[in-house]
């Protein structure tokens, strides 16, 4: 595996020889001739060293045998770092010309700093290759390459022309019909059936006018004769006044081609954005760091030059100058938003692009151009016109993207639309609050009337593994997998119901997606491994940036799109008593039936089966955990382990920083399919008082959790992420109290600060608890006097400390209050519950902490209504003295001071002394 140079290597345990497996194609994968092809460890978990270089250096070093480069000739030809990956490609050469499509590109996790993929395409036999000294020379490979343009074009003339080695497997697709730049005609001249054999070839490029276009050009070197010809753009298909997003996903009607203004008007909102100073004719143009309009393209459409830095057209459509703002505000905004997400890599070679907003009025086809310097974009004009819809305008952008990122790999990657057309879906998301035609990619290009593709959706029910798959159109397959990447989006926060908590997931899933650019390698001719490969790589991204806080939610996606199965083993432990291991978890995740307390040891002749058990301080109690497995196989014996951790009552709460491990127990039977298995005990004895906060883990190689990647990273991360993304991972953080009606129970929990300075908010739930119900919470008056209050009420202010006060039946918001970083704020709660209770009925008061609109943690104080009764035992707080009924003193004590045990045994383990009339024998004095 290489050497890991002294550095630790990390392993989950049991199974610490293997990766983890957190996609179903981790290890090493060789060719019939034994040459190592794939590399896969998105866990980081062998190939380790001091840095991220080092371990790409000493794997291709140590490697070469296996990767067959020892006898070749490979040169380092690009090093990208992203945000999190270091991309390291090698080129083939042969007789010191480059073989096209061959070589080894490698990617290693910079803060883990091991390699994590290695695609190799080397062309291990290349004795077949002509002789670089065959070359006929650049005039006959030109007539070649020129040829086929002699009418149809004003000109045509080459831009680029490289002699290389290209092996002859496949040729680009076609279209379904001419477009406005190039006929069908065109593209099939010189097609023949690949050969297969490794061929001299000159790759050019060629310009012409009349119409604007480039293409790649292929030609023989040796025969002097035209292999393949194709278009070097990048098109999607579909059919400062600006539109928010565009029309129809703001209005949620079905607008189109034939719109008229009066519709529209209504629709365009003023936007800011910056262009360069006025020329020296003091006019203005829009034009600026990342964008410029122009007019490129036929047909002519003069680009506007108003005497003011003013570009607000609002007499669209039948005055298309309202394009250019357009098409120049929604460029400049993202690739500033892409620019402010920190990936070194793309923020090195992003470039300003020139666009023509009123390009081609042929065929519905916008278009990205990035073989010309600088990188050109054409909107087409066909029916709703491209520059008009924001989902068209980023898609297109994000070609460029794809260029930029996919450094050193040449031809198209296969699903590079299904990226551009996630991309544009999840940016536009931001700009939808209504959540209108969400899963619609064009929804204004896309029309009923002009365009109606049915199949431009992120929202498909097609799926890989289906038996008509191979008879897809590349449409239908790449929309399948932007369906794919959109149900990630969706899973790690998207659907979420909150602005803030969408936008936070919507800026995560685009990091990741520009993460995987980087470590996608070149195609291979399975279309669906493909989409495996940038699945696979999905997956790893997310690993290298947040520790694979989102992988099992992103694998369950892919799951759902027929990607791969689910993998054989998931274990899992239930979130709430209605949880069956789907992820995400949904509400409440905080109230697991899989952990449970008891307060005495099986030796002691205690049920384990017996129900959770409020623990007791500063005596030994005993931690029980159930795993479940709704995989397809047994979980075999002795390869999972269950790790316990508690951490002091509260919310907000940080993993690793705030919690200790309690023990960690090997599971020793075989978990069958459906089946599950209790865990434990796990010993501990309680310091406080209070309930504490419980955590159970369980992992192994065959179904890693979430600890394992995160530990690797010596990361942190809010708690409530393990819980809700990882099925792995269950947490009980419940109060169980027992009150009479009229009692009062008192709490103390805490609010803590994130990694970094927060702005937060504390929702106080009590819906479910009797409206006489009354709560109070005392609490740092500074973190009350910065917060505005909504239905809670300051009844006793102070200087440091003051009072509020709520009622049953309410939903009470602190909200907008600061925390420093790892703040811990303590708030003391006092529950004084109302007459009204059921007997024996459960009613829940919910605490949540919301940090910059993430949901940090919540907690459930659960008031269990217990009314007097003989059989009961009741402890005073205040004498800390223990009664029954026929106490001689029982009409003295007020409900307050009757704290409610079903047995004398369980309020004298909780320090209560037995009342010297009542109960004289429990009385130590």
């Amino acid at each position: 595996m290489g050497s890991n140079e002294g550095r630790e290597r990390i392993q989950p345990d049991p199974g610490a020889a293997l990766p983890l497996r957190l996609v179903p194609g981790v290890g090493e994968y060789r060719d019939a001739d034994g040459v190592l092809r794939s590399y896969v460890d998105p866990g980081a978990t062998l190939a380790r060293a001091p840095t991220a270089r080092r371990a790409v250096n000493a794997f291709v070093r140590e490697r070469a045998k296996d990767l067959g480069t020892g006898r070749t000739e490979i040169r380092e030809v690009a090093a990208d770092e992203g945000g999190a990956t270091l991309n390291v490609v090698y080129q083939q050469f042969h007789q010191d010309l480059p073989v096209l499509g061959a070589g080894v590109r490698v990617a290693a996790d910079t803060g883990r700093a091991a390699v994590v993929q290695v695609a190799n395409t080397m062309e291990i036999d290349v004795s077949e290759a002509p002789d670089a000294w065959e070359d006929r020379g650049p005039d006959v490979a030109g007539k070649a390459a020129l040829d086929p343009f002699r009418e149809g074009y004003d000109s045509a003339a080459i831009v680029r022309d490289e002699l290389v080695y290209l092996r002859d497997t496949s040729r680009p697709a076609l279209p379904d019909a001419d477009r406005a730049t190039a006929t069908l005609a065109l593209l099939e001249l010189g097609r023949r059936r690949p050969d297969g054999r490794l061929h001299l070839v000159h790759d050019l490029v060629v310009e012409t006018t009349g119409p604007f276009e480039h293409f790649r050009v292929v030609v023989d070197a040796v025969a002097g004769e035209l292999l393949w010809t194709e278009n070097a753009g990048r098109y999607v298909t579909s059919t400062l006044k600006v539109f928010l997003p565009d029309p129809v996903t703001e209005s949620d009607t079905t607008f189109d081609s034939t719109t008229k203004n009066v519709d529209l008007v209504g629709l365009l909102h003023d936007a800011q954005a910056e262009v360069a100073p006025a020329g020296p004719d003091g006019k203005f143009h829009l034009d600026g760091d990342w964008c410029r309009c122009l007019d490129w393209d036929a047909p002519a459409f003069p680009q506007p030059e108003p005497s003011t830095a003013t570009f607000a057209f609002t007499n669209y459509p039948d005055d298309k100058t309202f394009l250019s703002a357009n098409v120049y505000f929604w460029i400049d905004t993202f690739a500033r938003y892409l620019r402010d997400l920190g990936n070194t890599a793309l923020n090195d070679r992003m470039t300003k692009v020139e666009v023509d907003p009123q390009g081609t009025a042929g065929a519905g086809l916008s278009e990205w151009i990035g073989s010309t310097t600088p990188p050109r974009i054409r909107f087409d004009m066909t029916g709703v016109p491209g520059g008009a819809d924001l989902g068209v305008i980023v898609h297109e952008y994000t070609h460029g993207v794809v260029q930029w990122l996919r450094t050193g790999l040449t031809g198209s990657l296969e699903y590079e639309h299904s990226v551009c057309d996630a991309m544009a879906g999840i940016y536009r998301d931001r700009f939808n609050p209504k959540g209108h035609r969400r899963t619609e990619t064009f929804p204004f290009d896309n029309n009923a009337k002009d365009v109606p593709n049915s199949v431009r959706r992120l929202d498909l029910p097609q799926r890989f593994d289906d038996a008509g798959f191979d008879g897809y159109a590349a449409d239908l397959r790449t929309s399948m997998l932007a369906s794919a990447l959109w149900q990630c989006y969706l899973g790690i926060g998207g659907a979420n119901s909150d602005a803030g908590v969408r936008e936070a997931a919507a800026d995560q899933m685009i990091t990741t997606l520009l993460e995987i650019l980087l470590l996608v390698p070149a195609d291979t001719a399975d279309s669906k491994q493909n989409a495996v490969q940038l699945a696979e790589r999905c997956i790893a991204a997310d690993t290298a940036l947040t520790g694979g806080v989102y992988t099992k939610v992103m694998d369950e996606a892919f799951v759902r799109q027929g990607l791969w199965a689910r993998r054989p083993v998931d274990l899992f432990i239930a979130d709430s008593p209605a949880d069956t291991g789907i992820l995400p978890s949904t509400d409440p995740f905080w109230t697991s039936p899989d952990i449970w307390v008891r307060n005495k040891d099986l030796s002691a002749g205690d049920d384990p089966e017996a129900g959770h058990q409020e623990p007791i301080e500063k005596q030994p109690n005993y931690l029980y955990v159930r795993v479940h497995n709704r995989g397809t196989v047994q979980a075999e014996a002795d390869r999972f382990k269950v790790e316990t951790w508690r951490c002091d009552p509260g919310t907000g709460m940080i993993w690793p920083d705030h919690f200790k491990s309690i023990s960690k127990e090997t599971i020793h039977e075989v978990i069958p399919p459906g089946g599950s298995v209790r865990v434990g005990p796990f010993p501990w004895t309680p310091t406080i008082a209070d309930h504490e906060c419980l955590i159970a883990v369980v992992s192994g190689a065959d179904d890693p959790a979430v600890t394992d990647t995160l530990r690797t990273l010596h990361k942190s991360v809010s708690h409530h992420v393990l819980v809700k993304y990882d099925n792995n991972v269950g947490q009980r953080n419940v109060y169980p109290r027992k009150s009479v009606p009229g009692g009062r129970s008192k709490m103390t929990i805490r609010l803590r600060g994130g990694p970094a300075a927060t702005t937060d908010s504390w929702e106080l739930d009590a819906t479910a608890m009797p409206e006489a119900t009354r709560i109070s919470i005392r609490t740092l008056s500074s973190l009350v006097n910065a917060a505005s209050l909504s239905d809670v009420q300051v009844t006793e202010p102070g200087d440091v400390r003051c009072t509020l006060e709520m009622r049953g039946g309410t939903t009470a918001v602190v909200d907008g209050f600061p925390l420093a970083a790892n703040a811990e704020v303590l708030a003391d709660l006092t529950i004084d519950f109302s007459h009204d209770a059921v007997n024996l009925r459960n009613y829940d008061f919910v605490a949540t902490q919301v940090q910059d609109n993430q949901v940090a943690g919540r907690i459930t104080i659960e008031i269990t209504a217990v009314k007097e009764s003989e059989d009961l035992f009741f402890g005073n707080p205040r004498t800390h003295e223990v009664h029954i009924t026929s106490c001689p003193f029982w009409d003295q004590l007020g409900p307050a001071s009757k704290v409610p045990y079903f047995t004398l045994e369980d309020a004298l383990a909780r320090r209560y002394n037995g009342c010297a009339y009542c109960l004289p024998d429990a009385n130590t004095g």
